[in-house]
């Protein structure tokens, strides 16, 4: 069975619960392994571009579900150390090397490692965890934290949303070289539709010369 078949199943049966709990979980250490966020939440904006579910409604699950896994992910960081997590990443086969480079330029780049992380495939879950394991004040990981997971969420949904039907390739993409043409590509559909708006406000609002 294909992978959007699998995931249309399990929103058919469990929807929204399903989406907030796999959003959540996706970014935990350990669980985080098993559940493609990627996949998730775009399909869940394909669907929402078919009807089934309401975009506004999955982009709030999607971000509740993610602001908890990452809270939680920061808490696992704080209370059990680098040591915990390079022990889960060895585990769970997750290129340690990897890892390693991302503690490295935390030391310096702590709240842009935190942003950024958000959008590597691989590694996101144990991002929050170094944040807690380096002490970072929870204030300044929640702000950048949150700022990433949001923007990171919007671009997943709408990118199924308009180009769902080709999700597939799109996930490979995204995979391969991340989420910089994506992103982009969001960037560009909002200034399409902002200039839109624009537009179509001053038509109303021109005199119709009677």
């Amino acid at each position: 069975m294909a992978l959007l078949d699998i995931v249309l199943n399990i929103f058919v049966l469990y929807g929204y619960i399903f989406l907030f709990f796999a959003t959540a979980l996706e970014n935990v250490p350990i669980l985080g392994a098993f559940l493609p966020g990627e996949v998730i939440v775009v399909a869940a904006g394909f669907f929402a571009s078919g009807g089934d579910f309401d975009l506004t409604t999955v982009i709030l699950l999607a971000c509740a579900g993610a602001f908890v896994g990452t809270n939680i992910s920061y808490g696992l960081g704080y209370w059990g150390g680098r040591t915990l997590i390079e022990a889960i990443a060895k585990k769970l086969h997750v290129d340690v090397d990897r890892l390693r480079d991302a503690d490295r330029y935390f030391e310096t780049h702590g709240p842009v490692t935190v942003f950024i992380g958000r959008y590597m495939s691989g590694v996101k879950a144990f991002i929050p965890a170094l944040a807690g394991a380096h002490r970072m004040p929870y204030w300044r990981f929640l702000f950048f934290s949150t700022l990433g997971l949001v923007s990171w969420t919007f671009a997943a949904a709408l990118l199924g949303f308009y180009f769902g039907r080709n999700w597939e390739a799109l996930i490979g993409i995204i995979r391969t070289i991340g989420w910089v043409v994506p992103v982009l590509l969001i960037l560009l559909l909002a200034l399409f539709w902002y200039s839109r708006r624009r537009r179509a406000g001053r038509s109303s609002g021109e005199p119709n010369g009677q």
